[in-house]
């Protein structure tokens, strides 16, 4: 099998198609990718009008649209001697087409660049397919007579594929840890942290009552710590207890919240600095937490740089 460079006894045959295929991936695929997103507003905006019959001869349209984008980078490609020029169109075709697709419903974090999701789906495309077909390029430099034409294009891009959904999700929980740390460095009151082994902070968000924070167990199960801010303090300890369904008692100092299904969904106490804090176990779970109540405290002076440094996107697993 040739590759996908042609055999020619001068340089400039190679340098040729080299040049066609680089303006192929980094220019008309990424053109090809802006195809799918206006397939998607149109179909969007005839399913809000109702009009079913526009959907159905949207189908053939974007059939033939498709089709004539390969047709137009097959040309392209053979017109600069490109081997297996078809085989490498449909390849950009396609990928053009299933980025979009992709970025949409299961990677929509994989955003590297900071200009909208439209501008990242176009550089993705160009740089997925860029590196396909190099892939594919090296191999004409290979020696021998049998060379595995685009079958390198096809693996490495179906490969990135694949990775996007991984990638996004490491963007995700990377951003979400990130903004832990800001909103737990920027928060301006003194907190309470959670002193024990077992548990270790995850997360920090902001709430109606104060800012909360977001414990893990080994086994992964959450157990959220809220410092009430001064709101919330003015309610008093045993605000919403007068809720129907929801009923206090007082145990030692800690005010035990039930609802309903009987456990305690939440534990108040008053801390030594005067501030009230709740722990929280996760909802469902029939863990009691009265014997992790002990291990609230106020946070120690210059604690919450290194509480906010242990925040990692490992956390977020």
């Amino acid at each position: 099998m040739d590759g996908v460079l042609p055999r020619a006894p001068t340089g400039r045959p190679r340098l040729a198609a080299v040049g066609a295929i680089l303006i192929l991936c980094l220019v008309g695929a990424p053109l090809m990718s802006l195809f799918p997103l206006g397939v998607w507003d149109v179909s969007r905006a005839l399913t809000m009008s109702d009009a079913g019959l526009g959907m159905f001869l949207l189908t053939p349209v974007v059939t033939g649209v498709i089709l004539l984008m390969v047709w137009l980078a097959t040309r392209w490609l053979e017109g600069f001697g490109v081997e297996h020029a078809l085989t490498c169109a449909v390849l950009v075709t396609g990928t053009a087409m299933t980025v979009p697709v992709v970025v949409a419903f299961l990677a929509p974090e994989a955003t590297p660049l900071s200009g909208g999701v439209t501008v990242n789906i176009a550089f993705l495309t160009g740089a997925i397919t860029t590196l396909g077909l190099g892939a594919a390029m090296v191999t004409a430099w290979l020696p021998g007579r049998h060379r595995p034409g685009a079958l390198p294009a096809l693996v490495l891009i179906c490969a990135l594929l694949a990775i996007l959904p991984v990638l996004s999700e490491e963007l995700r929980r990377y951003t979400a840890a990130e903004g832990s740390r800001d909103l737990l460095m920027e928060y301006g009151r003194p907190i309470a942290v959670l002193d024990h082994p077992g548990w270790t902070l995850a997360a920090a968000h902001r709430t109606h009552q104060g800012l909360r924070l977001t414990y893990r167990g080994a086994d992964g199960s959450p157990l959220y710590v809220v410092t009430w801010n001064d709101a919330a303090v003015a309610e008093g300890i045993a605000s919403g207890c007068e809720y129907p369904g929801v009923w206090c008692r007082d145990l030692d100092g800690v005010l035990i919240v039930h609802h309903s299904d009987g456990y305690p969904s939440e534990l108040r106490v008053h801390l030594d600095d005067g501030s009230i804090v709740s722990l929280v176990p996760d909802t469902g779970t029939p863990a009691d937490p009265t014997s992790t109540i002990h291990h609230l405290r106020p946070e120690s002076p210059g604690e919450r740089e290194v509480l906010a440094e242990g925040i990692t996107s490992r956390s977020w697993r």
